[in-house]
């Protein structure tokens, strides 16, 4: 489960040689969760991608919540505990953000628990070894975290939406892979070079997250630190992508990274921004399928969640709003019923009707009058 793959392949290997088992290499795996189609097997027979490229999440690419409504504010909504860390990142963003966002921190939470992995009913593979009939798989949709890179040049100060996303690290339910963070030209006069708040920052992101921080003099030396990397740099949150050094452009490209610019304002769009899928796929007997899918879930749970699990949310219910108090959308507050016309008359007497009781004639038809 260390592996990058997107599909994971295992097989369920017998004490006794001479027993039934499931056959290794050619599987007859069922592999919908990559577009590409490829794994990795501990037998080396089939190579796959690598970094969730190609997963689940990229057909999800048009996928998104409606837009924002009125209705919102009728919805019932789970509200999670905020970390400690998670607060401490939340102040470096304005006392209006912090609200707004700290809320939408629990909506990608929610979708977190909407795809909680679950381990697929049994099909048939290719034929048992030492025996007549069929194999059978059992497949644990998991859900992985994206290794995540940021950029902050010189002169930009700190990026809130860097901070969004570091606080979203902070409350993922997941074991996140730490980020990568790439200061440019802010090595010519050594670390005290960065100023606050991005050098409070940079300490809390770096104790409390273990992020990675690489001061870089100069775009040759990013160019060339990048072309190095391990793993495809993915950079989030970049501004004006297009007005980028062409050498940090060419050298992300040519290690299979990418730029995605801003940061999704909808939980379901974070979601897919911080996660990938990895299939993990067990072949076995039928014998073993009780085991094969009590493992696939222990692993899941020792190697995929955080240590600390987050408690059930609070489920906050806003107040229906009164119907009579505003009236809604274009109400006039004129009585529907035709009994109730009488709702509209003043008991007071107008001034005109008071002039005719006494036989004076209103002002206005004698102005009306003497005009004509």
């Amino acid at each position: 489960v260390t592996e990058e793959a997107s599909n994971l392949y295992f097989v369920g290997v017998p004490a006794d040689p001479s027993a039934p088992s499931a056959r290794a290499g050619t599987t007859g795996a069922k592999l919908p969760e990559s577009t590409f189609g490829g794994m990795k097997s501990y037998t080396y027979a089939v190579a796959g991608d690598h970094d969730g490229v190609g997963t689940i999440q990229t057909i999800f690419d048009n996928t998104r919540r409606r837009g924002a409504s009125w209705r919102d504010q009728e919805e019932a909504f789970a509200q999670y505990e905020l970390s400690e860390v998670a607060e401490m990142l939340l102040e470096f963003l304005s006392p209006r953000d912090q609200q707004s966002f700290s809320r939408q921190i629990s909506q990608v939470l929610d979708v977190f628990k909407a795809f909680a992995p679950e381990v697929t009913e049994p099909y048939a593979g290719q034929g048992l070894v030492n025996a007549e009939g069929r194999s059978q798989l059992v497949t644990l949709l998991a859900l992985k975290p994206s290794r995540k890179q940021f950029l902050i040049p010189r002169g930009v100060g700190l990026p809130e939406d860097i901070v969004k996303m570091a606080a979203l690290c902070a409350m993922s339910p997941l074991k996140e892979v730490p980020a990568d963070l790439h200061l440019l030209d802010a090595a010519q006069a050594g670390k005290l070079r960065v100023t606050d708040p991005l050098k409070s920052f940079v300490k809390v992101v770096e104790k409390n997250l273990k992020w990675r921080i690489h001061y870089h003099t100069d775009v040759a030396e990013l160019a060339t630190a990048l072309e190095q990397a391990e793993h495809p740099p993915y950079f989030f949150c970049i501004k004006d992508r297009h007005m980028l050094p062409t050498e940090v452009l060419k050298a992300v490209a040519l290690q299979g990274g990418y730029f995605y610019e801003g940061l999704p304002s909808d939980a379901f769009s974070l979601f897919r921004a911080m996660t990938a899928t990895q299939a993990w796929t067990v072949s076995c007997t039928s014998d073993q399928l009780k085991e094969a899918e009590e493992q696939l879930l222990k692993s899941w749970h020792s190697k995929g969640l955080r240590e600390d699990p987050h408690e059930e949310p609070e489920i906050i219910k806003p107040k229906s709003r009164e119907m009579d108090i505003g009236g809604g959308f274009g109400d006039t507050g004129i009585p529907t019923s035709d009994d109730k016309w009488d709702e509209l008359s003043d008991d007071s007497e107008s001034d005109d009707e008071t002039k005719e009781v006494q036989g004076k004639a209103p002002e206005n038809s004698e102005k009306s009058s003497s005009g004509s």
